[in-house]
């Protein structure tokens, strides 16, 4: 009798050949994300060394009087063979921050950040053209880029994306200028002149109204009329830089016709913000919540809940919204455009002693929206809020150059920075968001 031979049929061959496929299927990706999973590790690794060095040399140095600038190469040597370049800065507390860009094995990768705040992994491009919200989303959404750029969500009921720290990359070519990317709210992406347009009262009267300290109503505010009538129109008015209505020369600056092309007609929250309540502002320690300040900016109360007075007898109607083209920007914008964590709770964080002079004030710190140096008056900042004072008609809120969000009376000179909203449709063509290379913006359809 013959032995029969032992062999695989062409079915079971097959069969093995599908397992085997099968196999590979689930095992390739996981072999891929082992070896990616450990690449970020090792480049972390490095990168956290080299931010523990840098932070170590920087703190001799001080001791030691030294001025040599931090860099990578001084901190820890770096094989030439895996990095492509590597940059350290130091803020003013000694906290290093790190940017460095993988070669060879780590080709493709990057780490970005703080020791507490850092991201690794494989660069991932964002094609270009695209809507601008959609594109900040994008970014926001990887947190390479997030970290890069420097975009956060606030801690608010809407949680607005928002460009913080002290140079984050916001920078956009608007109407021949330099603005900024304020963040993301609604449909909306929300823009800030880099520079002030000059120093200018919010809104000014004659001495019968309100003592001449103006009338804290946006609806009809000078500054409003300025920006939306003669800074966006063209159509001369007049400007003011003082009580009673003193006038001066309006900026000469316009919008052009691409610009205003670009500009939403929006509707802007205009609350005030009532200096009696406690769970706003404390009047001990001038603590500000910025959270409950965020809500009140978008709430009900007007800024007359005073009557009578000579800096309360204004018959103006009072509104808790406006639409139009160009405002200011917000108290919370400036809080929440800095770095500083305690900011997202108290947006006059810090040391406070009016006594002896002492502002040494959190929210100015790596804030990139943050003007000025010091406590005069030439060195504050309009913003869009009013006051609800039960002794004035007149306040706005203001920051100074030292740090300090405050009120004062409409008809001071401060300076005044254009906001806009962009339609919802408006197209981010091209650019990184430096100061260099600027996003390009479009009209969509």
């Amino acid at each position: 009798m013959r032995k029969k031979k032992n062999a695989f049929t062409l079915i079971e061959l097959l069969a093995v050949i599908v397992i085997l496929a099968v196999i590979l299927v689930i095992a390739i990706p996981r072999i891929l994300d082992v070896i990616e999973t450990s690449k970020k590790d090792s480049i972390k690794s490095s990168a956290r060394m080299i931010i523990n060095s840098a932070e170590k040399k920087n703190m001799i140095d001080k001791v030691n009087g030294s001025t040599e600038e931090v860099t990578c190469d001084n901190s820890v040597k770096l094989s030439k063979e895996d990095y492509e370049s590597c940059k350290i800065t130091i803020d003013e507390e000694g906290k290093a921050t790190i940017n460095l860009v993988g070669k060879g094995k780590f080709d493709g990768y990057k780490c970005i950040g703080t020791n507490d705040n850092l991201a690794c992994g494989q660069v991932e491009s964002i094609t270009l053209p695209l809507n601008g919200k959609e594109y900040i989303e994008k970014l926001y959404n990887n947190e390479l880029s997030r970290i890069e750029n420097g975009l956060k969500k606030d801690n608010t009921e809407d949680q607005n994306i928002r460009y913080y720290g002290s140079n984050p990359n916001n920078y956009v070519s608007f109407n021949n200028e330099l603005w900024r990317i304020i963040g993301v709210f609604g449909n909306n992406v929300k823009l800030i002149r880099k520079d002030s347009l000059g120093w200018l009262s919010w809104d000014s009267s004659e001495s019968s109204i309100n003592d001449g300290f103006g009338v804290n109503e946006w609806s009809q505010a000078d500054l409003k009329n300025y920006l939306n009538t003669m800074y966006y129109e063209g159509t001369s008015v007049t400007c003011y830089n003082e009580k009673n209505n003193q006038t001066t020369t309006c900026p000469a600056n316009k919008l052009d016709e691409t610009s205003k092309s670009l500009i939403d007609n929006h509707t802007w929250n205009i609350g005030a913000i009532d200096k009696t309540d406690t769970t706003i502002v404390n009047p001990e320690t001038f603590a500000i919540n910025t959270v409950s300040f965020y809500k009140a900016e978008r709430g009900t109360t007007n800024g007359k809940i005073c009557n009578g007075r000579d800096a309360c007898n204004d018959t103006v109607t009072r509104t808790t919204e406006w639409t139009g083209y160009i405002g200011l920007p917000y108290p919370t914008d400036y809080a929440y455009a800095s770095s500083e964590s305690d900011c997202e709770t108290n947006m006059n964080a810090g040391d406070i002693d009016f006594d002896n002079g002492i502002f040494n004030m959190t929210c100015k710190k790596n804030n990139w929206m943050h003007h000025g140096t010091t406590m005069e008056i030439e060195d504050a900042t309009w913003f869009m809020s009013p006051v609800a004072d039960p002794d004035f008609a007149a306040n706005v809120w203001y920051v100074l150059g030292g740090g300090l969000t405050n009120d004062s009376c409409a008809a001071y000179p401060f300076s005044a920075f254009p906001t806009i909203y962009l339609k919802s449709n408006i197209i981010i063509e091209s650019g990184k968001g430096t100061s260099s290379d600027p996003y390009i913006l479009k009209a969509g359809s």
